[in-house]
């Protein structure tokens, strides 16, 4: 099981590996670009020229020149448009995701089509001329001054472009990312977009154009583009060697195109390097995934052969007294390993190849890549396999051969130490595991204080120790949980009678059968602590890492609505018709409704330096379309702090940061400049995170961070005529409302800028391997983590139960029944088992709490941080890990006992 799920969660890393990166190079539409960095200017020969040479280069596929221009100003059909004019050669890859829907079916010169998807495109008629007078500054001419041009194209059809061609006619070479709010999210807008032939009606325009002035204010933005063997170059799985490949193709264009002083501009390269780190961060969340079922393996392997070699024990016995040595025993067991370690290690490559889809799938990288089985996985696996086997009974085997003939030849003896466990490793495990428990518990991220506080230390030795102590208390975070659930079981469940009298005591109000359970608790320690720290570690590993992963993505959610304010976010260009805007949008279906906002910026009196960032807000509406969080606002409830907004114009909910340094507190007064307009508000509220780090000017202290102020819109209003706000809408939509359409639409209305959209963000999110693959990672690690314990567990209870055959038929035969027999099996480990499984539950949410708060100690610049939560399809999978652990312990005990009781009675029947 362990080798199928290393084979299995390798080939489905792999998988996802390739899959995420084949995601980010399908987002690059052109490999390289090519551009002129000095004067004078080339020609529209020379750029052909150039193109050509490097198309004939080694590992290049491809090449073509392709030319912009983007016009601003007033057209017929709409005043203040922007038009972006591109030229593509007769070899374009614009053309392979380009559909002429109306209109010539092919370009000749001077003809343009139009984009569909333009701003204006049902405004512009087919067969109409478009002027458009191209200007450029000629400081060579007597005297120097602005030219102009006209560009005169005739509307001849309409197209569609896929995603790649619009990329490479707008100059897209990757997911086109704006900063806003404080992460890079995409936004929807629409430009005019108009395609013509670069060598019927941009190559002569542009040699008209003198060389001396084209450089410097030609209108037109020339590149070439170029496209390379991507399958020769690029190998997923040795990014070290990609990369390298790819200087080399760099190197090998810029020694060609160096003559027309051409720049290069490598857009894989960024791609690669970044998914270099991305991918050791999955390998390192496979490794830590795997950690448990390997420990699990381990473990159950060393149970079931201490188990296996004493009921083999008669057998040892007997080949000592035969003449056979220890040594050649041993040898004969330790071929037996290697064996069982060579062929489980192949089943496990083969298992693991069958269920790779699974594993690729569920980590997200099935529906994009098709499963490869490497050579190095089928040997990794097997020596895997193979060290699991030997590791587990290396030293039952030598223990079983310790014992002398005589005793190896009885029928039954203790094979189990009756003292209390003394030994240093579980103590050593038990306070190492305790410590870092405490640490998870109280929050404290011990690299995070040395990163704060350790500039202030000038004691080489102190440093020197607190660097010891980030490295053990970093590998404590992954192994910490595990040390003490080993210890804990070892010292208090295998070592202490006490201890497993006080935990079985419960089962002695079953009578006389609970009293019988409880002895055999004392006489198999060992099992009952193997039994124990399983459900205990799977349950406190599954609560750690589902609560991580579920606030992870709570986190992402949150975070992503921040930044986007809303669950749609609209930048207009004016704010004459915001008003009227907004009421439009509102009335869209789907949408529930809407709000007006206006940024701006502000300054303390006779400090213009210290700008700060107001939103003018409607405080009647605002609270019910804008996502926020109460925790984001203090010094007075969010709804009174509205309330007063309401009734008084003059307020302000001020930045919590920037009131801390003026040492403003409710009720007082605030004088802020806008725009030289001098405004005295009162403040009643405040917003935004306390940022600590500070920095003095003057008599105040100030931080290093801001975050929003917040005004009535009445007081913008009032201020207006003088002082200017950027507009944009929030909109809230329907529970049911469709995000896509709603955007469609609002696209269509004049004056709109930029459109985010939150549930946009969240589908291209998700749908991001490099981002999701670890999380996705966890996911399956959880499950077959889940599923591996379950079954270890199983295991476990079958071949103790194996072992004790003879005593169960025994009882059997001296009259207790099904019902007595299963009863007192269950009670023997069901107590215990109910501890470590409270136990697990106990520190598994414990650790959660502590990575949750060490991730937020690290973001307190952050208005989103973390919190623990535990969603339905969370609270499911965690509610089937504890069925199916006590499932594994019960169902064993049932079916094997009557097993023997049907066996004992077929005897007693002959």
């Amino acid at each position: 099981m362990a080798s199928t799920f290393f084979a299995g969660i390798n080939i489905g890393a792999d998988t996802t590996a390739k899959a995420a990166l084949d995601q980010q190079l399908d987002r690059v539409a052109a490999d390289i670009a090519l551009s002129q960095y000095s004067t004078p200017a080339l020609s529209s020969a020379t750029w052909m020229t150039a193109s050509s040479e490097v198309a004939g280069l080694q590992d290049i596929e491809g090449t073509e020149v392709i030319s912009r221009v983007s016009w601003y100003g007033n057209m017929a059909f709409e005043n203040s448009t922007q038009i972006n004019i591109v030229g593509i050669s007769s070899v374009s890859r614009v053309y392979d995701g380009l559909t002429v829907t109306s209109g010539a079916a092919s370009l000749g010169a001077n003809e343009t089509y139009v984009w569909l998807g333009s701003k204006n495109a049902d405004k512009i008629e087919l067969n109409s001329t478009l002027t458009f007078p191209l200007t450029y500054w000629n400081g060579t001419a007597e005297p120097p001054g602005e030219e102009s041009m006209n560009l005169t194209l005739k509307v001849v059809g309409f197209v569609e472009l896929d995603d790649n061609s619009r990329s490479i006619a707008e100059d897209w070479y990757g997911p086109v990312l704006y900063q806003y709010g404080s992460s890079y999210i995409r936004p929807n807008y629409r430009d005019n977009l108009l395609i013509v032939k670069w060598n019927e009606t941009i190559a002569g325009f542009y040699d008209s154009i003198s060389s001396s002035v084209q450089y410097f204010s030609n209108p037109f933005t020339i590149r070439i583009l170029v496209y390379v063997n991507r399958n020769a170059l690029i190998n997923p799985w040795d990014i070290p060697s990609s990369l390298e490949a790819m200087r080399t193709v760099d190197n090998r264009v810029s020694q060609q195109v160096a003559e027309y002083h051409m720049s290069i501009s490598d857009n894989l390269e960024p791609i690669l390097a970044q998914y270099q780190s991305i991918s050791m961060t999955m390998r390192f969340s496979f490794l830590i995934v795997a950690l448990p079922v390997f420990f699990v393996a381990w473990y159950v392997g060393t149970t079931v052969s201490d188990v296996s070699y004493n009921l083999r024990r008669r057998e040892i016995g007997l080949m000592l007294t035969k003449g056979f040595s220890s040594g050649q025993i041993f040898r004969m067991f330790l071929t037996e390993s290697v064996m069982i370690g060579v062929i489980g290690g192949l089943a496990g490559v083969g298992l693991g190849f069958l269920l790779s889809p699974v594993f690729a799938t569920a980590v997200g990288g099935g529906s994009w890549s098709a499963t490869v089985l490497g050579p190095e996985v089928i040997v990794i696996a097997v020596i895997f396999g193979l060290t699991i086997t030997l590791l587990s009974t290396f030293r039952p085997s030598r223990r079983a051969l310790k014992l002398p003939a005589v005793d190896a030849l009885k029928e039954y003896m203790y094979v189990e130490e009756v003292k209390p466990y003394r030994q240093r490793w579980p103590w050593v495990a038990f306070a190492l595991g305790t410590y870092k428990i405490v640490m998870f518990l109280f929050g404290i991220n011990v690299a995070q204080i040395f990163i704060s506080r350790g500039m202030y230390m000038t004691n080489v030795f102190l440093i020197i120790l607190m660097a010891v102590w980030i490295v053990i208390d970093t590998i404590l975070v992954y192994i910490g949980p595990l040390l003490f659930f080993w210890g804990f079981t070892k010292i208090f469940i295998s070592g202490s009678l006490k201890f497993q009298e006080l935990i079985t005591r419960g089962a002695r109000l079953l009578g006389d059968l609970g009293t019988l359970a409880t002895k055999n608790v004392h006489r198999n320690p060992a099992r009952v602590a193997s039994a124990a720290f399983l459900v205990a570690l799977i349950i406190g590993y599954s609560f750690q890492t589902i609560g991580t992963v579920a606030s992870e993505q709570d986190y992402i959610i949150r975070k992503v609505k921040a930044d986007v304010g809303a669950d749609i976010s609209v930048q207009l260009t004016f704010r004459e018709n915001a008003s009227a805007i907004a009421s439009a949008i509102e009335d869209i279906q789907g949408v529930a409704s809407t709000t007006l906002v206006y940024s701006l910026g502000g300054a303390l009196p006779s400090q213009y330096y210290m700008r700060l960032q107001i939103r003018a807000i409607d405080p009647e509406k605002w609270l019910s379309v804008a996502y926020y969080e109460n925790e984001w606002f203090s010094g007075n409830d969010v709804a009174a702090a509205f309330e007063q907004m309401k009734a008084n114009n003059q307020t302000v909910i001020l930045d919590r940061n920037l009131a801390k340094s003026l040492e403003r507190n409710v009720g007082d007064n605030i004088t802020l400049n806008f725009d030289s307009v001098m405004t005295v508000m009162t403040v009643v509220g405040f917003f935004g995170p306390e940022v600590t780090q500070q920095y003095s000017l003057g008599q105040y202290q100030y931080s290093t961070e801001s975050f929003w102020s917040y005004i009535p819109l009445g007081l913008y209003e009032s201020l207006a005529p003088e002082v200017y706000g950027s507009p944009s809408v929030m909109v809230k939509l329907e529970p049911n409302g469709n995000w896509k359409s709603v955007v469609s639409e609002i696209l269509d209305f004049e004056d709109i800028g930029y459109v985010y959209s939150a549930p946009e963000q969240l589908e291209t999110y998700q749908g991001d391997l490099t981002l999701t693959g670890s999380l996705n990672i966890q996911r399956i690690g959880v499950i077959f983590s889940i599923l591996a314990a379950s079954v270890a567990t199983g295991l476990a209870t079958l071949v103790s139960l194996q072992e004790r055959k003879k005593e169960v038929s025994i009882m059997s035969a001296r009259g207790l029944s099904f019902k007595q027999l299963a009863t007192m099996l269950l009670a023997e480990n069901l107590a215990i088992m109910v501890f470590a499984a409270f136990l697990g539950v106990v520190v598994g949410l414990i650790v959660a709490r502590g990575n949750i708060a060490a991730s937020n100690m690290t973001m307190s610049y952050s208005l989103v941080t973390h919190r623990m939560t535990f969603p339905p399809d969370a609270i499911l999978l965690l509610s089937v890990c504890l069925i199916l652990t006590f499932a594994s312990a019960i169902v064993p005990v049932v079916l094997l006992t009557k097993k023997y009781i049907s066996k004992m009675e077929r005897i007693v029947r002959l």
